[in-house]
């Protein structure tokens, strides 16, 4: 059999991935099997254990790729103008416009964290991580003068993650919930502890 091409490789441990994160959105943590998730990605026994030995390892490795497209979603926060714009935007890509599975999967993976030291350990590797960087970003535009904060930067981060979670874990248990509206109301309050500097 030829040996796969390191872009092959990449999109086999994607697949893999999306594979898993329907599963375990599907049916849950516990009752989705390494079979169904390898039925799901197409691929045999052996391709699935070379890249994740567990569901913990699939959990990881799910968390890691969220984890990336979210701090590569705040590049957008770096140099802005107009930070509450951009935040919006961020809002917008990271959450309002996520398809309703990954809701379901944020919820699964948070419930499985309450009972698995493994899933929690992951889980608040990539809280911290967020927060460092979105406290960094922060910290940024309070020294640029494009934000004036009525509270501590960090401070700040974690209660703007803590919101994030909410309006996804919300989506997740009520499918009519309008997070369009409940997101510009909670943009609302976050502004108004950036104070933002006019012009």
């Amino acid at each position: 059999m030829p040996k796969l091409s390191d872009v092959q490789q990449e999109e086999r441990r994607a697949r893999i991935l999306d594979a898993a994160e329907r599963s375990f959105a599907r049916a849950g943590f516990h009752r989705t099997t390494m079979q169904d998730i390898c039925k799901e990605a197409g691929v045999s026994p052996g391709a699935l254990y070379i890249w994740f030995s567990s569901k913990e390892a699939l959990i990881a490795g799910i968390a890691a790729r969220n984890r990336d497209e979210v701090l590569a979603s705040f590049a957008a926060l770096a140099d802005a103008d107009d930070f509450v714009a951009a935040m919006a935007q961020v809002m917008e890509t990271c959450i309002l416009n996520q398809p309703p599975e990954k809701s379901v999967l944020c919820l699964e993976i948070g419930a499985e964290a309450t009972r698995n030291p493994a899933v929690a350990e992951t889980l608040a590797r990539f809280d911290e991580t967020v927060c460092a960087a979105l406290t960094e970003l922060l910290d940024k535009a309070q020294r640029e003068g494009r934000i004036n904060p009525t509270m501590p930067t960090r401070e700040l981060a974690q209660a703007m993650h803590v919101i994030a979670d909410g309006l996804f874990w919300r989506r997740a248990v009520q499918p009519d919930f309008d997070a369009a509206t409940a997101g510009r109301a909670l943009l609302a309050l976050v502004t108004g502890a950036l104070s933002e500097r006019k012009a």
